[in-house]
């Protein structure tokens, strides 16, 4: 006879601590897959919202026949041709800035490369030797069929990485 008000065991409560904290454990890292999955898509738009305003200014600047002004965009910031505004870019450095936070762009002048710094990146491997190696890096180019004949514009990434998050 099983008594309806009969108190759980020690083993029980034990029992159910453990089940609630491998579940909880689930859960949290099924989210924080979800979450770098949702920062490398960010990512990803901001880099689709800069390539399509820099090709309106290439192609604004090859139209008025400013060639000198075509030629220099590889050495300026992405974000200040096109005046896209983002709340985690940083602006200009030389080089990389010591306090930088996950999750930000630079434009690196010595470089002349746009930079992202991932928040999260257990997925994420990359082909460089660098360190951090989970810094990924953007070159701008022009693209040109002749001298005066330009094709276009495209940011291209420095080096080789993978990211993904999501199976």
């Amino acid at each position: 006879m099983i008594f309806a008000n009969r108190q759980r065991n020690y083993l029980q409560s034990a029992l159910y601590v453990i089940v609630a904290g491998v579940l909880a454990a689930v859960l949290l890292e099924r989210l924080l897959t979800y979450a770098e999955a949702a920062e490398k898509a960010a990512m990803e738009a901001t880099l689709s919202q800069l390539h399509s305003s820099l090709y309106a200014r290439a192609a604004f600047l090859a139209l008025r026949g400013e060639y000198e002004a075509m030629d220099a965009l590889p050495s300026q910031s992405p974000f200040l041709i096109t005046q896209v505004r983002s709340p985690n870019y940083l602006g200009e450095f030389d080089g990389m800035p010591a306090d930088v936070k996950g999750g930000h762009w630079f434009f690196d002048r010595t470089r002349n490369e746009l930079v992202y710094v991932p928040n999260l990146k257990r997925y994420l491997t990359t082909g460089s030797s660098e360190r951090p190696a989970s810094v990924l890096r953007f070159r701008l180019e022009v693209l040109k069929a002749s001298k005066y004949g330009y094709t276009g514009v495209s940011l291209q990434p420095v080096g080789t990485f993978a990211w993904t998050p999501l199976p």
